[in-house]
């Protein structure tokens, strides 16, 4: 078919919303002062685990005089912190970066949807990524891509490309995307390899291929999810469980006909740790500007930033159906007209799952595991997107992951 995954992301629209993660970075430190001048007045409301702390750090303030110079002090550096925060954002959205990824080739599209082969002669893999954000995280920059990686490791990975609904996407709900898109996908990589291919879901694509395995046993020979949201009333809460009733009447807001906007989905994924863009900017900006350290921060977040609308049934099943009534976890999820059932996964399935997520808790994607014919889990020991494309990804999880395929390769020769 031609062309190239040429993804421009070079005009840097982030952190977004704009709006919400300056206000959320900056009241931070303006509330400093204030809770600066609670301790000094030995009034009450912080969190029990701090009570000692706050105890021991009062008994250093035995008067007025060294008390108003601590006021002075939390005055500066909270303002400083402040200024790192504005300065670090600033130094992110004026820095000339632009992704350089692996340019496979474009070899089939259904709809709106792309899938883009790699090359080389080895077996197929399929690599689907969440719907929510862009796919090139799983060829995120050269060093950092689970595609390339499983190229170089004698695969050929087809990488599914979801981006922007078109026309008929933007009335699908969760199960089309299954049986409408991923699983034609599917089908032509398995005429390709002349035979089932292995399926790697990232995130919520494991969720989706957990689907796909169910609903097409015969094309799937080996399913490897990887930080798959599967029972979302686990013992460790989903962090964004907490908003999904919030984030479930704003869809019912939106005008008739609406996508979900790239926005409100930030929103929601900000929820999890308000505090996060803070952190993440002051640290930036004591890197060095022209450091592999500082290019990977800016094309990770570049990624995170960069996204298309959600059709808005999908936002609906997932919000509502999964996150509020956990429709997966208790096996009433409906996908092509039927409950997904994971006893109708025949092949067998690694489940990738680190302990560090805050996205995705562990339990939550390790719950299927009881009712698979045949599971084997593994934590990468990292989070949820440094398991992919971090510093410990080859080691805590590509090299992993390519063990298993050729264990599962070497027990069907036998």
């Amino acid at each position: 078919m031609g062309g190239k995954d040429r993804m421009d992301v070079r005009h840097i629209k982030g952190p977004r919303p704009m709006s919400l993660h300056l206000s959320n970075a900056l009241s931070i430190w303006q509330q400093a002062p204030a809770g600066a001048q609670r301790l000094m007045e030995n009034a009450g409301g912080w969190h029990p685990s701090l009570e000692a702390d706050i105890a021991l750090l009062r008994d250093c303030l035995p008067d007025d005089e060294t008390r108003e110079k601590f006021q002075r002090a939390v005055k500066k550096k909270a303002a400083a912190r402040g200024d790192d925060v504005l300065a670090g954002i600033s130094r992110y959205i004026s820095h000339p970066y632009a992704r350089v990824g692996s340019e496979p080739e474009l070899c089939h599209r259904v709809g709106q949807c792309e899938l883009y082969d790699f090359g080389g002669d080895g077996q197929p893999v399929l690599l689907v990524p969440s719907l929510v954000n862009p796919h090139y995280v799983l060829d995120l920059k050269p060093g950092r891509s689970i595609a390339a990686y499983l190229k170089s490791q004698g695969y050929r990975p087809f990488l599914l490309k979801w981006f922007e609904p078109g026309d008929e996407e933007l009335g699908f709900d969760v199960s089309d995307y299954v049986m409408k898109r991923a699983l034609p996908f599917l089908e032509y990589i398995v005429a390709v390899g002349a035979g089932p291919a292995p399926v790697l879901g990232y995130c919520m694509g494991g969720t989706l291929c957990t689907a796909l395995a169910a609903r097409a046993p015969h094309l799937v020979s080996a399913l490897a999810l990887v930080a798959a949201p599967w029972d979302f009333a686990s013992e460790v809460p989903h962090a964004g469980r907490r908003y999904a009733h919030v984030m479930a009447d704003m869809l019912d807001r939106l005008p008739e006909g609406m996508p979900v906007p790239v926005d409100m989905l930030q929103v929601f994924f900000t929820s999890v740790d308000p505090t996060l863009t803070d952190r993440k900017f002051r640290r930036f900006l004591s890197l060095d500007p022209a450091s592999e350290a500082a290019e990977f921060f800016i094309a990770l977040e570049t990624w995170a930033n960069t996204g298309a609308p959600l059709a808005r049934q999908v936002a609906k099943d997932v919000i509502r159906g999964w996150y509020m009534e956990n429709e997966p976890g208790r096996g009433v999820w409906q996908v092509g007209g039927d409950a997904v059932r994971l006893e109708d996964i025949t092949c067998p399935v690694w489940v990738a799952a680190p302990r560090a997520d805050r996205l995705v808790p562990q339990e939550s994607a390790y719950a299927m595991v009881s009712k698979l014919r045949s599971a084997t889990t593994h934590d990468p020991g990292a989070g949820h997107v440094g398991m992919m494309v971090g510093s410990k990804a080859a080691r805590g999880l590509w090299a992993p992951l390519v063990g298993w395929l050729r264990a599962q390769e070497a027990r069907h020769a036998a």
